[in-house]
């Protein structure tokens, strides 16, 4: 008790300290507390660079070196692009380092108002081009100088027209567009990066400059009290206050002098300035501004945008469910007291509890700055006010995980509406800027291709043709402008938006899209421009890993290199069987081999809860819980020099739930907001984030329009290339071309027929599966069971003249075909099956016996199937299953649940799972309930050497976590090295997973046990749960599943996860192995009893008559719904009629009524009504009448039951 409250008191006075520090300076708020104790912690000056980016905006780090007396001192800031910004006076590098952090952040704003007057003094001054001195100035600078000479120029405009110039207002006009020229031509010649952003900026900017003076021409504006004029954002250099300051309507904001670098401009639409003027308006009033409208309107960069054009800083913070009212306390008290701008995105998103306690914190605030004051009490605390703080709100109303704003939050922020933006306009300024001359044209042709699109072509849930789609586009024709610049314009844009949109449409919308940029662009046309270096790596690394190389899968791996070039978040979308593990491989080892190291950090985002994935923070105790995600985007993310890429790779479904956290680091802010106050910046372009997803149907369109999207077609795959693949690795030549030979023989029409139903010319309805198969997945499944049946040698000794053993080949062959595409079909299709393969086996039939086998030269007919025989290598001839089933023994002393009779069925399949467990491929059984299944394989797993293997069963319920999974599978292994965990040496383990279908399915439709199993399976590993949150792999594992079919309680199992099973059907056991199995093990009860009463294969033969007749004439209705029988029901009754006695049951009556007595109460009980139950009483007295015709009265008396 003593060391907890000591505990306690450390832990107040740290957080005490910690608070101390962070009021002393204040950006301190918008790091999280491990970050500030680093900070503090470390003597080294150069601690503070990590950190730079999260309390200034788009700054890298700060320049130190040493003054003449060796003492440390700061001189510049640099920015992320590398523009610098000298400081007039170093700042000295001593003490504590809150307060030389507090000079720094005033020697900023020293520097930047000295430059930015003397930028304004000088634009006046000297008599040269524009363009000349815009590149002696910062960028910042260059904005700030040219908008308040344009306010001036206007302002004079103004005043010629009171004098009687009434072409003042045309002139100036004609000044302006003329002064834009310039510009374009500048960004055409050969600059450096930072220098052409720098124009690109002034352009946008100046292009809408030029506007407004076109609309007060057309509006003949002549008067500057008139409110177009009023109501734009003015810039003035107020001589006598020697400041400059930012006007709108009757708002006056002073300059905010943060610097920023060239962090870019957004085009300024009249829907930018309907938000602008709102939020200016808000300010005066103390109030916030609240953006709200759909994804991609642009709420959250506006509000940034205008932070930008009056120099303060904006901290933007991705809200989400896990944000509690002290963690947004934090934040709003570092705004108050920095004089920055919050933006809270997505703000609907937080919990409605919390949502009433921030309400008091705004108002708190607001009522601090209405009196005016500059100490005010917040939570608590007396902090300092600084009165530029304006807090500001975005929300996307009715979309997934969002809440309705209470009454009291609401009043506290002004609303703007944000509609669909101008597209056209902001195309036209921003091709302008990058030095389109056609570009109004362009632009134009760009914004109708868009809205055809949207109109015309298939309504995919991984399309988005909004603003960010189109952004993505006109960076691209930037880059590529550039690049060529000789090329004409049309082309150039016709490219960027074929090369852009094309890795994101279906099969069937290609054709279609192609037609409409034709339409648009007629008679361009342009050969798909590859990359010679990165095409020539792709192919080499396919090679090596001993693919078949593609163009349309090479293509598509260049599709995902340029998407990455333009977007920082990339998903490859597509179903299973499209190749998209190994064209997101094939891409990172492409760029290792083009000396470009890549690292993958792969994980399932719903093999865990959305609190284990991003952290959590103790309500109580302020305690910070690490997630998986947190940690793995932390560690990547540590800046580094050298030249690599480092991804995460998101390999599982897209939820509404967890990816919204990852809204603000999809877009541009590039941020991850964590509940614990922590901003990790996405280090850009060294780190990005690619999602590997089978649909996005439950993505929200805020998600969709966030990341590039490539989708990968299985139809343009296929199964031919894994064959090919399989193929090419058989090392004797002869066995090579006779595999080849009997694919194409077999495989092309069987797959036609299987997958379309298509039978030569005719068309019938194709085969039924048990669970969905790609045929793909057959030819996987057909592959391995070749290798398992008829293993290769490692060395192949014998001469690659000898021919090969074709009639061997074909029966191994038509067996794996049976054992593939034949395991999973449905009962009904397995006799149409059987008939095409033997019509296409082209053999001549044989009779056979178990004395005279037939050989591999004819077809066996003593069996309707050759799903009945068995290919006996050895003595290389067709063997039926039948003849190879055991002899049944009773054994009194075993549990009647652990009785297994064999059968055909238990024998064909514990072949299968000796020949999957040879090659280590996991297995499943599918079938209906009481197929035997979990009997098959437990009875398999009971016979094998306990020496070698040891056994795991792990039983899915609907209420089993990936937590359940995971801690049964790591009880079962221990560590070997660092990261590598296994069963004891020497041994293996073997998983049975039974019931796999029956976890919940959430409401994203995924089944969280499967999402860990599945990056179990495909990476070999999982991550620790713990605090290490480490990498384990898992060795040594083999793993047999078994499930029913899906249908009451049993869930549809994520396609992409059953790919890597071996699919094994198991059918419904024929009236005659039923009547088999029960007839042993009750013949084996009854062989004690006296000779009179041994009539077990009678009895059965009408349990089973009974059986079918309920089947057929009771079948399950809606008021009925229980009306289920199975075999479970056969087994109850045989297991009924076994608990009898030799003493007591001596006569044939005795045994028939116990019989009768079993029947209905297992079966007859559960009748409804009386005219149900009579067809069944009738029936069994039928059935009674003609097998025992002499013992009639006593048998049918009724069961003496009180």
């Amino acid at each position: 008790k003593g060391l907890g409250y000591g505990l306690d008191r450390c832990q107040k006075s740290l957080n005490d300290y910690l608070d101390s520090k962070r009021r002393r300076f204040p950006r301190f708020y918008f790091i999280s507390t491990e970050e500030l104790l680093s900070i503090l912690g470390s003597s080294d000056h150069n601690v503070v660079q990590d950190h730079m980016i999260k309390m200034f905006d788009n700054i890298k780090s700060l320049r130190f070196s040493h003054d003449n007396q060796d003492r440390v001192i700061s001189t510049a800031m640099i920015s992320s692009e590398g523009e610098v910004m000298e400081f007039r006076n170093p700042v000295s590098i001593e003490g504590k380092v809150e307060e030389w952090m507090n000079d720094i952040l005033k020697e900023m704003r020293r520097s930047n108002r000295f430059i930015t007057k003397s930028g304004i003094f000088y634009y006046g001054k000297i008599r040269k081009p524009r363009t000349k001195w815009m590149l002696e100035y910062q960028g910042m600078i260059c904005l700030a100088g040219s908008q308040v000479w344009w306010t001036a120029e206007v302002e004079n405009v103004f005043d010629k027209f009171k004098k009687g110039n009434k072409r003042a207002m045309k002139e100036y006009l004609d000044q302006l567009n003329r002064q834009l020229d310039e510009i374009v031509v500048t960004v055409r010649a050969d600059l450096t990066a930072n220098d052409r952003t720098k124009f690109r900026t002034v352009a946008i900017i100046e292009v809408h400059a030029r506007d407004i003076i076109e609309s007060f021409v057309r509006d003949s504006v002549t008067d500057i009290t008139e409110f177009e004029w009023e109501s734009q954002l003015r810039f003035y250099w107020i001589n006598n206050l020697d400041n400059l300051y930012v006007t709108q309507c009757t708002g006056s904001f002073e300059y905010g002098y943060e610097y920023m670098g060239l962090n870019g401009r957004l085009v300024i639409t009249p829907l930018t300035d309907r938000i602008y003027l709102t939020i200016t308006q808000a300010l005066i009033m103390h109030m916030g501004g609240a953006p709200a409208g759909p994804a991609g309107t642009g709420k959250t960069e506006t509000t940034k945008d205008l932070a930008k054009a009056m120099a303060l800083l904006c901290i933007v913070t991705n809200c989400g469910e896990g944000m509690d009212y002290k963690a947004i306390g934090t934040t709003l008290a570092g705004l108050a007291q920095c004089g920055a701008w919050g933006c809270f995105d997505e703000f609907n998103r937080i919990d409605i509890s919390v949502l009433s306690v921030i309400s008091t914190q705004l108002q708190t605030i607001r009522s601090a700055l209405m009196m005016k004051l500059e100490r005010f009490t917040f939570e608590g605390v007396e902090i300092a006010l600084d009165s530029k703080v304006g807090i500001f709100i975005t929300m996307n109303p009715g979309y997934a995980g969002r809440t309705e704003l209470p009454e009291s939050v609401k009043a506290l922020f002004r609303p703007v509406v944000c509609i669909v933006p101008d597209l056209e306009m902001i195309c036209l300024i921003s091709l302008f800027s990058d030095g389109f001359l056609e570009a109004k044209v362009l632009a134009k042709k760009m914004t109708v291709l868009y809205k055809l699109a949207r109109e015309q072509l298939s309504k995919q849930f991984h399309y988005d043709w909004g603003l960010r789609a189109l952004n993505a586009v006109l960076r691209m024709a930037g880059v590529l402008k550039r690049a060529s610049p000789d090329l004409k314009e049309a082309l150039v844009l016709m490219r960027a938006l074929r090369d852009m949109n094309h890795p994101k449409f279906v099969y069937e919308d290609v054709p279609l899209f192609l037609g409409l940029i034709r339409d648009l662009f007629p008679g361009i046309d342009c050969p798909r421009v590859g990359y010679p270096d990165f095409n020539a790596a792709v192919e080499h690394v396919l090679r090596e890993d001993k693919y078949i190389v593609l163009p349309y899968q090479v293509d598509k791996v260049v599709q995902m290199y340029e998407t990455m070039m333009t977007r920082h978040s990339t998903m490859m979308v597509g179903p299973t069987g499209g190749g998209k593990t190994v064209v997101i491989q094939t891409l990172a080892k492409a760029q290792t081999y083009m000396n470009l190291p890549t690292k993958i950090f792969t994980l399932n985002p719903k093999a865990c809860s959305v609190i284990e994935l991003y952290g959590i923070l103790d309500p109580l105790t302020r305690d910070w819980t690490d997630g998986l995600l947190s940690n793995i985007f932390r560690e990547m993310n540590k800046p580094t020099e050298k030249q690599e890429r480092r991804y995460i790779l998101f390999d599982g479904d897209v939820d509404a739930l967890w990816i919204e956290n990852m809204n603000s680091v999809m877009d541009d802010n590039k941020l991850l907001t964590l509940a614990n106050g922590e901003r990790i910046r996405l280090q850009t372009p060294v780190c990005a984030l690619l999602f590997e997803v089978g649909d996005l149907q439950y993505a929200s369109p805020a998600t969709v329009s966030r990341a590039g999207m490539v989708y990968v077609d299985p139809k343009n795959l296929g199964y031919q290339p894994y064959w090919d693949r399989w193929v090419k690795n058989i090392k004797h030549i002869p066995d090579r071309e006779c595999y080849q030979e009997l694919y194409e023989k077999f495989i092309p029409d069987l797959m036609a027929y299987v997958l379309e139903g298509t039978l030569g010319n005719r068309q019938v309805n194709p085969l039924k599966t048990v669970i969905p198969q790609t045929g793909l997945n057959m030819i996987t499944q057909m592959c391995f069971m070749i290798d398992a049946i008829f293993p290769q040698n490692l060395e192949d000794t014998r001469n690659p003249e000898e021919e090969a053993d074709a009639d061997l080949l074909f029966a191994v062959y038509v067996t794996s075909i049976y054992n593939s595409i034949g395991a999973a079909l449905v009962d009904y299709c397995r006799g149409d099956f059987d008939e095409y393969m033997k019509a296409n086996m082209s053999m001549l039939p044989a009779d056979d016996t178990p004395e005279n086998k037939c050989d591999l030269r004819h077809i066996p007919t003593s069996f309707p199937a050759m799903y009945d025989y068995y290919l006996d290598i050895k003595q290389r001839c067709w063997v039926a299953w039948e003849w190879l089933v055991p002899g049944y023994i009773h054994d009194r002393t075993r549990r009647f649940s652990e009785i297994l009779v064999p059968t055909i069925d238990t024998v064909r399949v514990t072949y299968l799972l000796e020949l999957m467990n040879s090659i280590r491929r996991p297995i499943i059984l599918i079938g209906e309930t009481g197929t035997s299944k979990t009997a098959i394989i437990q009875d398999f797993l009971r016979n094998l050497d306990q020496e070698i293997f040891i056994l795991l069963n792990i039983n899915f319920s609907s209420r089993t976590s990936s937590m359940d999974v995971q801690l049964n599978l790591e009880s079962s292994v221990e560590k070997r090295t660092k990261e590598i965990y296994g069963p004891p040496m020497g041994k293996k383990l073997i998983c049975f997973i039974d019931d796999m279908n029956m976890p919940q399915v959430d409401e994203y439709g995924t089944q969280q046990p499967i999402a860990l199993l599945k990056l179990l399976f495909s990476k070999g590993g999982m991550y620790d749960r713990g605090k290490d949150l480490n990498w384990k792999t898992l060795k040594d594992i083999s793993y047999f599943a078994a499930m029913g079919v899906a249908g009451g309680g049993r869930n549809e199992v994520d396609p992409r996860f059953m790919s890597m099973f071996t699919v094994i059907n198991l059918v419904f056991p024929t009236t005659e192995t039923l009547h088999r199995i029960y007839t042993s093990i009750l013949s084996g009860h009854l062989s004690v009893f006296e000779e009179e009463v041994q009539v077990a294969p009678i009895l059965l033969t009408i349990t089973l008559n009974l059986y079918n007749i309920l089947i057929t004439q009771l079948p399950p209705t809606p008021s009925k719904f229980h009306y289920i029988f199975n075999m479970r029901d056969l087994s109850r009754i045989t297991a009924g009629m076994c608990a009898t006695d030799p003493k007591f049951f001596q006569t044939l009556p005795h045994i028939v009524r116990v019989w009768r007595n079993e029947f209905m109460r297992v079966m007859c009980d559960r009748l409804i009504n009386n005219e149900d139950q009579t067809l069944m009483y009738n029936s069994l007295l039928v059935q009674l009448e003609r097998a025992f015709p002499k013992k009639q009265p006593e048998i049918k008396e009724k069961p003496n039951i009180g």
